[in-house]
């Protein structure tokens, strides 16, 4: 059954299949690549991103902690965002992503995930594009990234044509009011014979439209054909370019597998040569058009379609140095990813073609890291001494590639400080800003004594975020190490990034510290609050009954509300858990029985080695209360110790129990409870020193053989 859906006065009327069938491609592009790949890389993947402050790794790619700085650790998008913006072509907003309470903050300023970075980037430079991508981020498939835009423009033109009836325009704007979503397959709309020529070429354009949403580019690109032949100039121009944009798809579309990965090797070529014909044809017939700038840019998608990584190149070193040309097309929000996905990790990829400073500092970079790859080879001195010429115009940028070389790659750290400026008179870009951080690292390993004075003073002459969060961290670590704990509290203190506070409260602080922050009138509650918590934890899992019990009195009065996330109030949701350290005991048997925390650690104070009391305060340690207790204690036993005393582990009580010799309850239940600290994986949940499995073995058959009767020999039919 066949019904019209296109007519034109002056070409014989289309007929189009009511419904037919067309494979609908993945992630289809209407505009540049540069729009269609996500920001967020790790999309639909379950990656847990936490920073790093350890500034030596900075050779070490991690794209969960990137610093604002030209470094070879840097994930490849950010280092591309920073020269942007010392090239003048992007801004930097404000960063407004950071982590604001104390028991919770992992990311403040400084280092930050690669991502974050570049939602943060901007134009400084207006394109000449008349569509954005502001909903690049929100959509799947890139056809429907300019769908409400779309109408917008449809509508005001409609609205002001001075050839359409009132009645026609309100047709044609309800009508395009129907076309909502790329989502659902969309209807024909049918064309009334009994409207004027234009009405129905206008009705036709949203036939086309519809076919578009729909993936059904082939219909799309015949409809378009006819209408860029019509009078109508908007209708004429607007078909002309849109015939780019479906036969770009259409061609996208045929080397696509069922996974949405493309393979460009398997792109129809006859299709993808009618996307070059219909650029050059728009741009011919339209030099001055209203989409001449996005049809310009849809010339690097076809670059990267036709594998062409040479052309692709140049044309964006042409863009970056043609802003004002009205063919300039460049969106920096999402130009890095572009850049990146297209060039960098593409199996075409061929240094070769870079000739220039921009292309060649970011592979520069990329090949200093770090690599477990046998196949790695990382850049050679006589290799990228070889591209000086290349960087004519920008000969600070090359000296201090030659700095980072030497650094990172060759450790001749004392000649790489002759290539950086003796003094750092201006932060005026990020160039300059990577030459002090170079220079610090290089005093970090030359004269560490210095380093703090060097770092406290860039921190004065920091002038934003990115500065004072770089600084911050790079003088926290010697801050954390003299236990200066009055630069991490009070409103403004001298180090203002809450994770940074967290980190030093959490992993440095000892003990005297700890108690000089919560006696203190200048910290503030939380900051007390979390020092308190991880005090009491910390002496808890370090057997320091005496301060635990001393401290614990000073826990809120409404410490039963502070459950961490699982607080009712929303409030308590980012405080130290308190109530996971009340907890009112338990029966182990009729012969065992534990009292509560506090009636525990006061006995345990007097008699420490008490192996009942200890049993028993292994039966809190394997609690869900004593979760944030034993994070705490998890991490400080992996490091040098912050408290005096020594570690609580479960298993060595079991052991000193069994090794008692007591014929009892208490003896049985240690037993059982050495192999379960084995269950069922075969590792040890008990933290002490593992045994092998023939101890393992002899703990189960002692059970068997010695307490036959016991609840705990019957349950158990295995050891691992």
């Amino acid at each position: 059954m066949i019904k019209k859906y296109l007519s034109n006065s002056n070409n014989d009327i289309m007929l189009l299949p009511k419904a037919s069938h067309f494979k609908r491609a993945l992630i289809v592009s209407l505009l540049p690549f540069s729009l269609s790949y996500s920001l967020d890389a790790r999309a639909g993947m379950d990656v847990e991103c936490t920073p790093n402050f350890d500034l030596s790794e900075s050779r070490s790619f991690n794209e969960c902690s990137n610093l604002p700085v030209l470094t070879p650790g840097n994930d490849n998008k950010t280092n591309i965002l920073l020269l942007l913006t010392d090239l003048g072509l992007a801004q930097l907003q404000a960063q407004t992503e950071v982590d604001t309470h104390i028991w919770s903050a992992f990311y403040g300023y400084v280092p930050f995930e690669a991502d974050h970075f570049l939602a943060r980037g901007g134009n400084k430079i207006a394109n000449q594009r008349k569509t954005s991508n502001k909903m690049a981020g929100y959509v799947y498939d890139e056809r429907c990234l300019n769908l409400s835009e779309a109408a917008l423009q449809f509508n005001a033109q409609v609205q002001q044509h001075l050839k359409l009836t009132a009645h026609e325009k309100q047709l044609l704007i309800q009508a395009r009011s129907q076309i909502q979503s790329c989502d659902d397959k969309q209807q024909f709309i049918a064309v009334d014979n009994n409207w004027s020529q234009l009405a129905q070429q206008y009705t036709s354009y949203l036939n086309g439209s519809i076919a578009f949403y729909n993936a059904n580019f082939s219909a799309a690109t015949k409809i378009y054909k006819v209408l860029s032949t019509v009078d109508d100039p908007w209708l004429k121009e607007t078909s002309q370019y849109m015939l780019i944009r479906s036969s770009l798809n259409s061609a996208f579309a045929t080397g696509v597998d069922q996974y949405g990965d493309v393979d460009i090797h398997k792109i129809n070529q006859q299709l993808l040569q009618s996307v070059q014909d219909n650029i050059q044809v728009y741009l011919k017939l339209y030099p001055k058009g209203e989409y001449v700038a996005s049809a310009q840019g849809l010339l690097r998608r076809y670059y990267w379609l036709a594998g062409r990584q040479d052309l692709l190149i140049n044309e964006i070193v042409w863009q970056m140095q043609n802003t004002r040309s009205p063919r300039y097309n460049l969106d920096m929000a999402a130009l890095p990813a572009e850049i990146d996905r297209r060039i960098f990790q593409n199996t075409a990829f061929n240094p070769q073609h870079f000739n220039e400073p921009f292309f060649l500092t970011i592979y520069d970079l990329m090949q200093m890291r770090n690599s477990n790859d046998p196949e790695f080879k990382p850049l050679t001195w006589s290799a990228l001494n070889a591209q000086k010429a290349s960087f004519k115009s920008q000969p600070k940028l090359f000296q201090y590639l030659q700095a980072s070389h030497l650094f990172y790659v060759q450790n001749k750290t004392s000649e790489a400080l002759s290539y950086l400026p003796e003094q750092t008179n201006t932060l005026n870009s990020y160039l300059e800003l990577s030459q002090a951080f170079l220079k610090g690292q290089i005093l970090e390993k030359t004269a560490p004594n210095q380093a703090t004075a060097y770092w406290a003073q860039l921190l004065k002459q920091s002038k934003n975020q990115d500065q004072r969060g770089l600084f911050e961290v790079a003088l926290a670590q010697h801050l954390n190490e003299q236990q200066n704990y009055q630069a991490f509290i009070a409103k403004q203190p001298q180090i203002g990034q809450i994770n940074l506070q967290r980190d030093y409260i959490f992993h440095y602080a000892n003990e005297q510290s700890l108690e000089k922050i919560i006696a203190s009138d200048e910290a503030t509650t939380a900051q007390k609050q979390a020092a308190l918590f991880v005090l009491l934890a910390k002496s808890l899992g370090y057997q320091n009954y005496a301060m635990f019990n001393r401290y614990y009195i000073q826990m809120p009065k409404d410490a039963s509300q502070y459950q961490g996330w699982e607080s009712k109030q929303e409030k308590y949701q980012n405080l130290p858990p308190f109530a996971h350290l009340i907890w009112n005991g338990t029966t182990i048997s009729p012969q065992l029985n534990c009292a509560n925390l506090p009636s525990l650690t006061q006995a345990l104070e007097k008699t420490p080695q008490d192996l009942n009391l200890k049993v028993c305060l292994g039966e809190y340690m394997r609690s869900e209360y004593s979760y944030g207790v034993r994070a705490q204690i998890d991490f400080e036993s992996q490091t040098s110790p912050t408290v005096k005393g020594k570690l609580f582990t479960r298993g060595q009580v079991y052991k000193d129990v069994i090794s008692s010799k007591q014929k009892s309850e208490l003896t049985a239940y240690a037993l059982y409870r050495s192999v379960q600290c084995y269950a069922p994986s075969g590792y040890n949940d008990c933290q002490d020193r593992d045994v092998p499995k023939s101890i393992r073995k002899q703990w189960f058959d002692q059970l068997k053989r010695d307490y036959p009767q016991s609840s705990w020999a019957k349950s158990l039919k295995y050891y691992w």
